[in-house]
Order: structure tokens, then sequence, then C-alpha cells
């Protein structure tokens, strides 16, 4: 009796353990870039489990991407994807910050944020990991002792014999996804630079995912912009929701300048089992430069019945 409670309790002990995880960003290692510049690469995930199966996810996590500016630290990148790369980055010290998330409405959930100082080198493309559940290796230690004296005392007097632990996974493949090639210096070159010759503004990341599943009556649409924009040339119908049975969702657009979003608030809940079809206009917005989106953006979600 003695013995089934000490292991009880130790079971308790572990759990503990196991889901005492925090959010762990690290640079894991880099490779070539053709291009000028340097880069890095992310990958996000939801926990140790998830990175040693190579799943990135969740989307909806907030990436920045800073670079240090003397004393100050200016962010040069944003995304909500869970997976991206930007290159054409200047050599340097850079800082990769996860401070916030999007839950299933689209609200912001400030993280317990983690970060990670990135040196950026000409010709090659950091590679970054950030896992949002990691336990660290000392709480592995500790949770693979317990595990060990639990045996010992539950089944040791069994005698019988027990199978060697099957060997960790292979190491996580580095994924492709799409590249983000950005004018870092945009808000110093722009009064200097002809429009023409500065990069259009790009949409990074939006919210909801393609084709997701969502559950919410009236979830928010973000489309997160590689750069600031202008907030008085974001325009009211930048942004048009339209599903296949019930027709054009009524919603106001707005812009939020401290993370580079183009928001739209449905005004009434979306229908539900329907599928829509998102789109941001080239029309819609314009950057410090007044240059627009090369082309429109567009996506689908569904929603739950």
């Amino acid at each position: 009796m003695i013995r089934r409670s000490i292991a009880a309790l130790l079971v308790v002990t572990q759990l503990t353990l196991t889901l005492s995880g925090c959010l762990s960003v690290k640079a894991v290692g880099s490779h070539p870039e053709a291009g000028p510049g340097g880069g890095v690469a992310v990958r996000v995930f939801a926990d140790d489990g998830a990175r040693r199966e190579g799943r990135p996810g969740p989307a909806g996590v907030l990436g920045e991407l800073q670079r240090q500016d003397g004393k100050s630290w200016i962010t040069v990148f944003r995304s909500l994807n869970p997976t991206w790369t930007v290159v054409g980055l200047p050599s340097g010290l850079y800082r990769l910050r996860f401070p916030a998330r999007l839950d299933e409405v689209g609200n912001i959930v400030r993280l317990n944020e983690g970060a990670a100082d990135v040196t950026v080198k000409d010709g090659a493309v950091t590679e970054v990991q950030a896992v949002l559940d990691h336990v660290s290796t000392g709480l592995v230690i500790l949770a693979v002792l317990t595990v060990v004296v639990i045996i010992y005392l539950v089944l040791a007097k069994d005698g019988h014999e027990h199978g060697i632990p099957e060997p960790p996974p292979p190491p996580v493949p580095w994924l492709a996804d799409v590249v983000f090639r950005v004018a870092v210096d945009l808000v110093f070159v722009a009064t200097a630079t002809p429009a023409a010759a500065v990069p259009a503004p790009a949409v990074t990341s939006h919210f909801p995912a393609e084709n997701a599943l969502v559950a919410a009556r009236r979830p928010r649409v973000i489309f997160s912009m590689s750069e600031p924009l202008r907030p008085g040339e974001v325009k009211g119908d930048a942004v048009a929701v339209l599903g296949e049975a019930s027709g054009l969702a009524p919603g106001q657009v707005s812009y939020d300048p401290e993370h580079w979003w183009v928001i739209w608030d449905p005004r009434a809940d979306l229908a539900p089992g329907d599928t829509f079809h998102v789109t941001l206009g080239t029309d819609g917005v314009e950057n410090g430069s007044g240059r627009e989106l090369e082309k429109p953006v567009t996506f689908t979600f569904k929603t739950a019945r």
C-alpha cells in the first residue's frame, strides 16, 4: 500500500514536470543564401513532440524579427504563419520575438514571451526553431528519473522483463516555404528613392489560415503586412468577404499600426456551414512610398455548422 501511494505521488510529480513547459526560441543551424545579404528562416512548433515529428503549427502565433540599431531594436518583419523565411537582410544582430497569438476569434492573447538574438551573415540563412510548450532538459531528466523510480516501486517485484525503449525519432527536416525579401531600410530611403524602386507591400500571412474550419461565429479576418502602411490610405472596402451561400458579409475594415495588420471585423454572425472567400484588393492599402499591392491576395475558410 505504501509503495503504491508513493508511486501515485511520483506520477503526479512527473505529470507536473511534463506540463510545466515554456516558450523556447533558439538558432539550430544555417544554410547558404544566393542573393545579397543574409536571412532568417523560422519554424514554430506547438511542443517538443511536434518538433521531433516535423509538424509546424499552430497558425496565428505572432513572430517579430527586429534589427539592432544602436541601442534600439527596429521591427523589420512580422508574420502569423508557423513557417516563414525572410532574406535580403543586412548583416548584423537581430532579435526574434513571439509576443502574442490569436485566439479562435482573432483576439490578441499575450504570451510569456520568449526571444532569441540571431546573428545574420551575408550569404547565409540562419535557421531558428520556436517551441511554444518546451520542457527544459533538466525537467526531462527529472521526469525520466521519476519514471524509473515508479517502475522500480510498482513493477520490480514482479520480476518481468521490460522491453528496450524505442529510439528517438529522426531529426526534423528543414521545410521549404515562401521566402520574403524585404526593404529593411525602407523608412530611411523612402524620401530619397523613387517609389518605383521601392518594393511594393506584401501580405506575409493571414488569419484564419487557408481552408481553416472556424467555430467562432464572428471571426476577425487579419492580413499581416510586410511593412507599415499609411493608415489614412487603408480603405473601408479594402477587404471583401463573400460567402458561397450567404453572399457578401458586412464588416468594418481597420488598420493596426502597432502590428501592421489590416483587420476586417464582421458586423453580424457569419452563416454556419458556409465557405467564405476573402480578398484584399490591390488598391486597398499603400505603403510609405505610396505603392499598392502588386496583386490581390485571396484565401478561403469555412464556418462550422
